[in-house]
């Protein structure tokens, strides 16, 4: 993990009138709790299937990648900056906007059609081609599935599929569209275990549209083992930005994460605006954060606050300004492993929220 020492600092040629150098503090009331709990959080994607999945999802979105390939390279680009300041957790949401804003035309032409994967694909299966390294289908089917199937192979520490593959579950896209709704249900398995179930469902219009995910995440083990995330997101686009909402629930221990986030689409400029929330033990932990990315000179503001219990612990507007705890003492170890943690966990559930629709963009408008 990112070792996050400095947050909320301002790069590239934009800058920001603070006008302060104190140091920030930060004051986790337990920061080993935080880090136990995130830790927990990141457990229930803890299986090779999710894993799995989570590989086949960036392969499925290949198919819609050059719709939003320039600002995908702006992003790469800032990424090493954003790095240092906790505020990568606020891109993923980023990218989800333009891929639903680039779906738009194909979701019209999905519900003139009245579903969203072509009825003449039902039963097929796609499987790992070793030679093109990418997913094909080569006639291979299963009866009495209304949808598509992908076969999951076990995967390397880099994520890429293990050749001479090994499969090890199924990832099912299956189409549940009604003639007022475009829907697909996501069903992950590996043997008798779900590890992933859940529907997203669409509308839309000439220039905007609106998603709702809703559903469940499992590490697929049992009894005090057992780690499960139930989630729902409502994502809405249209030509002049974004906004989500989104809420995961960890069943073991009590934890819930929040996120509220707005997309501005302002040429030259890409503004964000999020409020992430993690509620444990009692506890309320905030990340809030403004983002003005300028497409013509690559620049970039941040700034980023944290809040503990709804008192201001963190906001620094300089890179040469530390974290430090409410005494003005810098951070302690365990401070800073749960500060980082905590950006860290912000920014994979971004990501996790992101691939939920993944499936959905393969094939709307086919």
């Amino acid at each position: 993990m990112r070792l996050l020492l400095r947050a909320g600092v301002v790069l590239g040629l934009a800058a920001a009138a603070c006008g302060k150098d104190a140091p920030s503090p930060v004051d986790f009331n337990d920061p080993a709790a935080v880090s136990a709990n995130l830790s927990a959080v990141d457990s229930a994607f803890d299986s090779d299937v999710f894993r799995s999945f989570s590989t086949a999802s960036i392969m499925l979105d290949v198919a819609t990648a050059p719709a939003f390939r320039p600002a995908a390279n702006l992003l790469e680009t800032l990424q090493p900056k954003l790095a240092r300041t906790g505020a990568r957790m606020f891109l993923p949401n980023l990218r989800q906007a333009q891929k639903l804003q680039a779906m738009v035309p194909n979701l019209s032409v999905s519900a003139a059609q009245g579903r969203i994967i072509p009825d003449t694909m039902y039963g097929r299966v796609f499987e790992w081609d070793t030679a093109l390294n990418q997913y094909a289908w080569d006639s291979v089917t299963v009866g009495g599935l209304n949808g598509v199937r992908f076969t999951l192979y076990a995967t390397g520490l880099d994520g890429q599929v293990v050749e001479p593959v090994s499969a090890i579950g199924t990832l099912d896209i299956i189409d549940q569209s009604t003639p007022t709704k475009l829907q697909v249900q996501v069903l992950v398995k590996g043997g008798a275990t779900t590890y992933v179930d859940y529907t997203a469902s669409f509308t839309s219009a000439v220039t905007s549209a609106s998603a709702t995910v809703s559903g469940t995440i499992t590490n697929g083990l049992s009894g005090g083992d057992n780690k499960t995330l139930s989630f729902d997101e409502t994502l809405s686009v249209n030509a002049g930005g974004a906004n989500v909402q989104a809420t995961f629930a960890l069943n073991n221990p009590a934890i819930t994460l929040m996120l509220n986030e707005s997309v501005a689409f302002n040429d030259p400029n890409i503004i964000i605006n999020a409020d992430f929330r993690l509620i444990q033990n009692g506890e309320t932990i905030r990340a809030v954060g403004h983002i003005t990315l300028n497409t013509s000179d690559n620049s970039v503001t941040v700034t980023v606050t944290v809040y503990v219990d709804g008192h201001l612990s963190g906001d620094p507007t300089n890179p040469a300004t530390p974290w430090v705890d409410a005494g003005g003492e810098p951070l302690t170890i365990a401070d800073l492993v749960a500060l980082e943690q905590l950006f860290d966990a912000f920014e994979n559930f971004g990501n996790t929220v992101s691939n939920l629709f993944a499936p959905v963009g393969t094939f709307a408008g086919l």
